[in-house]
């Protein structure tokens, strides 16, 4: 999504994660993403509507059978009733839920249309679906994304210290007021504590911030004019000055650039660790591959940086990229689409091929723009910081699966 000149709206959200591991048992084990896309689907929904009474109804626009779909139904039931939503007849309810489950050909794409009163909500959930029975060739990349949360706060960024989701797993969530952390219990992550910053960021076009992890249980937070340091291993703590230190452009911190106070972009000013720097034109937000940087100009088009050489993109990408890793595909590249902050965006994976970019997987829809990405440590997952036209920020994990 380009990033826009303008303040952003304010936008904010609160959600949960949850697993009901019973459901769909009698499915076969290449359909059990079904029993995380049934909570991930109630979810939404109970974050967008509050529970009340409601009718479903599900349709099946997708090549699956009516056995798994009457099973995913039934899960779907399940997952909204334990979520505290009365599920009845439509004349014995305030809202109505219509679920819709289609397809493409990587993904399973489910689409719940909530109509409560004058209010018209849609969620979208996508599932990648399994490779067997499919042609290994050339096989193209899916993109599975999975909500971690939402807050009541502005979502500038989110990191996994663990850099894992399991139980006991810990989440920090940075706002342009607090820092926030949570820990995943019982499959849904719970709001250990919250500490203000106890100073105010230097205004700038766009709210922006980064956390990184560190050892231990460290952290670091930046946002325009201020770095924070603080510890979660015990109880969460923090405090901040002011400062111009440059910012990771991911989380292993071996990339480093200098963030431009009261604006929303990277001045060019790159730093690393290793005491290497360099200067680029100034950017909006980076890629950083195996042996390249991409980098998102102020003049909307992209650039890659190999050798000390700089090279055009010719794609026409969003303000938003970030680099991720697979396993059968090294140094993709995630880029938002080329829209602006009143329209949904989209993201797809590309691979460089002889300085050319294609696209390697399908467009993933999201509902509302992206305005961050950011690669975890080990550059097995991004994560996307989306806002919504409700008014919610929401915090989701990418991640990069092979068809094969």
């Amino acid at each position: 999504m380009l990033h826009s000149a303008y303040p952003m709206l304010k936008l904010i959200a609160g959600w949960v994660l949850a697993l009901n591991i019973g459901l769909f048992a009698a499915l076969p084990a290449a359909s059990q993403d079904f029993v995380f896309g049934a909570n991930q689907l109630s979810a939404q929904i109970s974050q967008v509507v509050a529970p009340t009474s409601a009718s479903v109804t599900v349709a099946n626009r997708s090549p699956l059978d009516d056995a798994t779909v009457a099973s995913i139904q039934a899960g779907l039931v399940q997952a909204l009733q334990s979520r505290g939503w009365r599920l009845g007849k439509p004349e014995a309810s305030e809202a109505a839920i219509a679920i819709t489950l289609g397809a493409n050909f990587r993904n399973y794409v489910w689409t719940a249309e909530i109509a409560k009163g004058a209010s018209h909500e849609i969620r979208i959930l996508e599932l990648a679906k399994s490779s067997a029975g499919r042609p290994p060739a050339n096989d193209p990349i899916a993109i599975s994304r999975y909500l971690l949360i939402s807050s009541d706060l502005p979502l500038l960024d989110v990191t996994l210290p663990e850099g894992k989701i399991g139980e006991g797993a810990h989440l920090l969530a940075l706002s342009s007021r607090a820092v926030q952390l949570f820990q995943l219990q019982s499959a849904q992550w719970r709001l250990l504590q919250t500490q203000s910053l106890g100073q105010t960021p230097l205004a700038s076009r766009d709210p922006r911030g980064r956390i990184a992890p560190g050892q231990i249980g460290s952290f670091d937070a930046y946002l325009p004019g201020l770095h924070c340091t603080g510890n979660s291993s015990s109880t969460l703590t923090i405090g901040c000055r002011a400062s111009d230190d440059p910012w990771p452009l991911t989380d292993d911190r071996q990339s480093l650039a200098f963030y431009a106070p009261n604006r929303n972009y990277f001045n060019g000013v790159l730093s690393s660790p290793n005491g290497q720097s360099g200067t680029v034109n100034a950017f909006f937000s980076a890629a950083v591959l195996s042996d390249r940087v991409i980098f998102t100009n102020l003049d909307g088009h992209a650039s890659m940086v190999q050798g000390g050489r700089s090279t055009p993109i010719a794609d026409r990408w969003g303000s938003d990229i970030a680099g991720i890793q697979s396993s059968c595909r090294a140094d993709l590249v995630l880029a938002t689409g080329a829209g602006d902050f009143q329209q949904f965006d989209s993201l797809s994976a590309y691979q460089v091929l002889n300085s050319q970019f294609r696209p390697v997987s399908d467009s993933m829809q999201f509902p509302g723009p992206v305005l961050s990405l950011k690669t975890s440590a080990d550059h097995q997952q991004t994560i996307a910081i989306v806002a919504t036209p409700s008014g919610r920020y929401e915090a989701y994990l990418l991640t990069a699966h092979c068809g094969t």
